[in-house]
């Protein structure tokens, strides 16, 4: 064979690169065929015997072997297939668990440093008391709330579990006290009912939801109430059964709640729950936005298929997850989620990756819907730069009735200034720069300001158009 300039040309310049490159040029060899799996054990037993930094890491046998199964279950084409270390594994178990420890409400601190009730969940010790929303509470066992962090009172009342505690509120200005024993319960369903109307927060879906949220519909039924308003924003799902059991409080006995398409094209229709009986509404308006997904959505599709005009759909399109997952756990702690199937309305519908849009479009207010990313001990933004957490910061700042000229990204001098005027009103170190302590300040007034005015734009809309 002859050999040109070009190709001696190649050779020379390919020596050279990999001289640069720090490479050594392997010995030529004819190419055999090989599997996969091979290649996997070469590639792998490359690596622990003949890598340079072999040992300096520690369990590294573990190691690629935990990156290699991450390496197979990261699909472009299934965001949804995942595998989970031990950690990862713990914390998703413990999100579809839904039960903690405590007595059983949500809530926000007043200017009195007092603790505020904004929801009580099913079947708690709160809603054994008889606590109510609104309930102001200055005194839980022997710990004033205006004397204690939060963060300390949690703790206080989870170490006296099963004990009983006196907690002292104001209801109406008026004075009160019940008793609470902390417990585990499920935080998943909340309830409030009004003269014409109720409004059940659906907060996740676990194993107990079902239970709780038929409790809560029989309520309403005793009290007369023909129309809810089902909140499902940020309720991103979690098991399927528990959305089954959920509509089989609202459908009627023997529908279709929801479809099942497999890998093979078969499907599995599943229909109400017998032990379950339906609570006839003569309107339900359903609350959702860009977070409210999987299992929320099933049951939106179930609520709309088979109820129809009763049920109105309102506030932003949602997130579009119409797949099934099943977990595989693993002796050591770790395991493997995996999609299985679609799943379908009761009428054959898929709205994978497209999401429910709303039959009324209701948009929160910015103050409302910006985001922010956790802020970290060192984190500052200063005048005249761009921050990822300046849009909220300004935004919030505008809220609290300071004049910031801009309301993204770009930190402002003017806002800076804005800024230096709330430390000064605030006994903070007025630098007009926002560290986490400024952060962490402007977050709660933001707080306590949009609870005390009820800010919820479209729980406000929904509450009108029911009333």
């Amino acid at each position: 064979m002859k050999t040109s300039f070009r190709r001696t040309l190649g050779v020379l310049i390919l020596c050279v690169a990999c001289f640069i490159a720090g490479l050594s040029i392997p010995k030529l060899r004819q190419s055999v065929s090989i599997t996969n799996q091979e290649k996997f054990n070469a590639v792998y037993k490359t690596l622990t015997q003949d890598w340079y930094f072999a040992n300096q890491v520690d369990n590294l046998d573990e190691r690629l072997m935990e990156q290699s199964i991450i390496g197979m279950t990261t699909l472009e084409e299934d965001a949804h297939t995942n595998y989970f270390s031990i950690d990862e594994a713990k914390k998703f178990a413990d999100s579809l668990k839904g039960s903690i420890v405590g007595v059983g409400f949500s809530y926000y601190i007043n200017t009195d440093k007092n603790v505020v009730l904004t929801a009580v969940y099913i079947n708690s010790p709160a809603d054994d008391a008889g606590l109510k929303v609104g309930d102001e509470l200055t005194q839980i066992g022997n710990m004033k709330c205006a004397d204690h962090d939060m963060e300390d009172i949690i703790q206080y009342i989870q170490s006296s579990e099963g004990e009983k505690l006196n907690v002292n509120f104001l209801r109406d200005e008026k004075k009160k006290m019940v008793q609470v024993i902390p417990s585990e319960f499920d935080s998943t369903v909340a309830l409030e009912i009004f003269d014409d109307y109720a409004i059940v927060e659906l907060n996740s879906f676990s194993e107990q939801s079902g239970e709780d949220f038929a409790e809560a519909v029989n309520r309403i039924e005793q009290a007369g109430v023909t129309k809810m308003i089902l909140d499902l924003r940020d309720n991103t799902g979690g098991y399927l059964q528990a959305a089954v059991d959920i509509a089989s409080s609202l459908i009627p006995e023997g529908s279709i709640v929801l479809q099942e398409k497999f890998a093979d094209d078969s499907i599995s229709k599943s229909k109400t729950n017998k032990e379950y009986q339906q609570v006839k509404m003569d309107r339900i308006l359903v609350l959702q936005n860009e977070n409210t997904a999987s299992a929320s959505e099933a049951l939106i599709g179930a609520l709309q298929d088979n109820l129809g005009d009763v049920v109105t759909l309102m506030g932003t399109t949602t997130y579009g997850k119409g797949t099934e997952q099943m977990q595989m756990p693993f002796a050591d702690g770790t395991s493997l989620k995996y999609t299985v199937a679609l799943w379908l309305t009761p009428k054959g519908k898929s709205i994978n990756e497209k999401g429910f849009k709303p039959d009324i479009e209701v948009e929160e207010s910015l103050v409302e819907s910006v985001g922010y990313y956790d802020w970290k001990d060192d984190d500052v933004i200063n005048a005249d730069t761009v921050n990822d957490n300046a849009q909220a910061l300004q935004v919030y700042l505008t809220y609290l009735g300071y004049t910031c000229d801009r309301q993204d990204a770009y930190f402002s001098p003017k806002s800076s200034e804005q800024l230096k005027e709330y430390q000064e009103e605030h006994d903070l170190e007025a630098t007009g720069s926002c560290d986490k302590k400024t952060w962490d300040q402007i977050t709660k007034d933001v707080l306590n300001k949009m609870n005390a005015e009820h800010l919820d734009t479209q729980l406000t809309k929904a509450i009108d158009i029911l009333k």
